[in-house]
Protein backbone atom coordinates (compact mmCIF):
# COMPACT_ATOMS: atom_id res chain seq x y z
CA UNK A 1 0.00 0.00 0.00
CA UNK A 2 1.24 3.34 -0.92
CA UNK A 3 0.96 6.25 1.20
CA UNK A 4 0.29 9.83 -0.39
CA UNK A 5 -0.35 12.57 1.41
CA UNK A 6 -3.14 15.10 0.59
CA UNK A 7 -1.83 18.69 -0.27
CA UNK A 8 -3.17 19.40 3.39
CA UNK A 9 -1.20 16.43 4.94
CA UNK A 10 2.00 17.76 3.09
CA UNK A 11 1.54 21.28 3.80
CA UNK A 12 1.41 20.00 7.92
CA UNK A 13 4.72 18.09 7.17
CA UNK A 14 6.43 21.21 5.47
CA UNK A 15 5.25 23.17 8.39
CA UNK A 16 6.28 20.99 11.33
CA UNK A 17 9.66 20.32 9.41
CA UNK A 18 10.46 23.59 9.53
CA UNK A 19 9.75 24.60 12.83
CA UNK A 20 11.64 20.98 13.74
CA UNK A 21 14.49 21.49 11.86
CA UNK A 22 15.26 25.06 12.51
CA UNK A 23 14.50 25.24 16.51
CA UNK A 24 15.04 21.44 17.82
CA UNK A 25 18.30 19.69 15.28
CA UNK A 26 19.93 17.21 16.96
CA UNK A 27 22.00 19.67 18.59
CA UNK A 28 19.29 20.75 21.00
CA UNK A 29 18.56 17.34 22.41
CA UNK A 30 22.33 17.49 23.01
CA UNK A 31 21.68 20.23 25.16
CA UNK A 32 19.27 19.61 27.09
CA UNK A 33 20.78 16.22 27.74
CA UNK A 34 24.62 18.17 28.47
CA UNK A 35 22.67 20.51 30.71
CA UNK A 36 20.42 17.50 32.72
CA UNK A 37 17.66 19.93 32.32
CA UNK A 38 15.08 18.17 34.91
CA UNK A 39 12.23 19.04 32.41
CA UNK A 40 13.49 17.01 29.79
CA UNK A 41 12.26 19.27 26.54
CA UNK A 42 12.08 23.04 25.89
CA UNK A 43 9.06 24.31 27.32
CA UNK A 44 9.45 27.16 25.20
CA UNK A 45 9.82 25.07 21.86
CA UNK A 46 6.41 23.35 23.41
CA UNK A 47 4.75 26.90 23.74
CA UNK A 48 5.69 27.56 19.98
CA UNK A 49 4.65 24.02 18.84
CA UNK A 50 1.31 24.26 20.20
CA UNK A 51 0.65 27.84 19.32
CA UNK A 52 1.11 26.25 15.52
CA UNK A 53 -1.18 23.94 16.04
CA UNK A 54 0.07 20.54 16.78
CA UNK A 55 -0.47 20.15 20.43
CA UNK A 56 -4.28 20.17 19.08
CA UNK A 57 -4.73 17.53 16.17
CA UNK A 58 -6.01 14.84 18.24
CA UNK A 59 -8.95 17.18 20.05
CA UNK A 60 -12.02 17.57 18.79
CA UNK A 61 -12.75 21.33 17.07
CA UNK A 62 -15.53 21.88 19.64
CA UNK A 63 -12.25 22.42 23.01
CA UNK A 64 -9.76 24.15 20.38
CA UNK A 65 -8.24 21.47 18.54
CA UNK A 66 -8.15 20.46 14.57
CA UNK A 67 -9.50 16.96 15.01
CA UNK A 68 -7.49 15.53 12.29
CA UNK A 69 -6.36 11.56 12.19
CA UNK A 70 -3.53 9.28 13.39
CA UNK A 71 -2.23 9.99 10.05
CA UNK A 72 -1.56 13.70 10.66
CA UNK A 73 -0.39 12.52 14.05
CA UNK A 74 1.93 10.11 12.29
CA UNK A 75 3.11 12.63 10.34
CA UNK A 76 4.18 15.20 13.25
CA UNK A 77 5.73 12.08 14.97
CA UNK A 78 8.39 11.33 12.09
CA UNK A 79 9.35 15.08 11.69
CA UNK A 80 9.78 15.03 15.58
CA UNK A 81 11.69 11.24 15.09
CA UNK A 82 13.75 13.00 12.41
CA UNK A 83 15.74 15.25 14.49
CA UNK A 84 15.34 13.57 18.09
CA UNK A 85 12.77 16.47 18.99
CA UNK A 86 12.70 15.64 22.82
CA UNK A 87 8.85 16.47 23.11
CA UNK A 88 5.35 15.62 25.63
CA UNK A 89 3.53 15.01 22.06
CA UNK A 90 3.03 11.40 21.93
CA UNK A 91 2.21 11.35 25.62
CA UNK A 92 0.40 14.21 25.41
CA UNK A 93 -1.33 15.48 22.05
CA UNK A 94 -1.62 11.60 21.16
CA UNK A 95 -1.92 9.22 24.17
CA UNK A 96 -4.11 11.68 26.83
CA UNK A 97 -6.05 13.53 24.34
CA UNK A 98 -7.04 10.18 22.36
CA UNK A 99 -8.08 8.76 26.00
CA UNK A 100 -10.03 11.86 26.66
CA UNK A 101 -11.86 12.27 23.56
CA UNK A 102 -12.73 8.64 23.33
CA UNK A 103 -13.26 7.72 27.15
CA UNK A 104 -13.43 10.92 29.24
CA UNK A 105 -16.78 12.62 30.45
CA UNK A 106 -17.91 15.29 29.75
CA UNK A 107 -16.66 17.31 32.71
CA UNK A 108 -13.33 15.65 31.85
CA UNK A 109 -13.21 16.30 28.79
CA UNK A 110 -14.18 20.13 28.91
CA UNK A 111 -11.67 20.97 31.71
CA UNK A 112 -8.98 19.07 30.12
CA UNK A 113 -9.27 18.75 25.83
CA UNK A 114 -8.55 22.93 25.91
CA UNK A 115 -5.87 23.15 27.61
CA UNK A 116 -4.22 20.10 25.76
CA UNK A 117 -4.99 21.79 22.52
CA UNK A 118 -3.18 25.09 23.87
CA UNK A 119 -0.42 23.61 25.05
CA UNK A 120 -0.96 24.56 28.47
CA UNK A 121 -1.47 21.09 29.86
CA UNK A 122 0.98 18.21 29.48
CA UNK A 123 -0.39 15.06 30.33
CA UNK A 124 -0.20 11.15 29.54
CA UNK A 125 -1.93 7.86 29.87
CA UNK A 126 -1.61 6.05 33.10
CA UNK A 127 -3.26 2.63 33.91
CA UNK A 128 -2.39 1.63 37.76
CA UNK A 129 -3.32 -1.89 38.38
CA UNK A 130 -1.98 -2.34 41.93
CA UNK A 131 0.78 -5.21 42.58
CA UNK A 132 -2.09 -7.99 40.98
CA UNK A 133 -4.20 -8.05 37.97
CA UNK A 134 -7.28 -7.14 39.60
CA UNK A 135 -9.56 -5.48 36.97
CA UNK A 136 -12.70 -5.68 39.40
CA UNK A 137 -11.07 -3.87 42.42
CA UNK A 138 -9.18 -0.90 39.60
Amino acid sequence: MALVLTEEQSMLRDSARGLISDKAPVSHLRHLRDSKDATGFSRELWATFAEMGFASLLVPEEFGGSALGPVEAGIVMEEIGRTLMASPFLATSVLAASALSRGGSAAQQQEHLPRIASGALLATLAIDEGPKHRPLHT
